[in-house]
């Protein structure tokens, strides 16, 4: 299965780990993390979060930021499953909008702190990574 990762900055690590654990049992998973479509550079989290916010604030005429967008759209695309790790932002709720309009298998993931309507959307709702790891009816990929 392909899964696209809705989720912002902040959440770095859970999305490296939901993105590792993915590919380690036989999924590919499309994240800011592994997308190559990123402005992640290596510095910590707060530096990074910066650059891109500096970028976004000329986002018109950022190529970087163009790419993407466009990056992100054809993984909404090419998934199978959206996954929206909570907490999340305008962009990652927007995210998984579209891919609710493209007619795509929905997962919440996270405690939800603040409730959206939206959330009636998602076909599957878990507390954690974790729990989405043990609870998940995924495909048999050795059939």
């Amino acid at each position: 299965m392909k899964f696209f990762i809705a989720s912002p900055w902040k959440n770095k690590a859970q999305v490296e780990q939901l993105t590792e654990e993915l590919e380690r049992i036989g999924h590919s998973a499309y994240s800011f993390v592994k997308s190559g479509a990123n402005l992640l550079t290596g510095k910590p989290i707060e530096a990074e979060m910066k650059e891109f916010s500096d970028a976004l604030m000329n986002w018109k005429a950022d190529d970087r930021i163009a790419k993407i967008a466009e990056s992100e759209v054809q993984a909404l695309r090419d998934a199978d499953v959206v996954v929206l790790l909570l907490p999340a932002g305008d962009s990652s709720h927007m995210e998984a909008g579209i891919g609710y309009g493209l007619g795509k298998r929905m997962i919440l993931i996270g405690p939800v702190e603040k409730p959206e309507i939206i959330y009636l959307l998602f076909n599957h709702v878990y507390l954690d990574v974790s729990s989405f790891l043990r609870e998940f009816a995924f495909p048999n990929m050795d059939a």
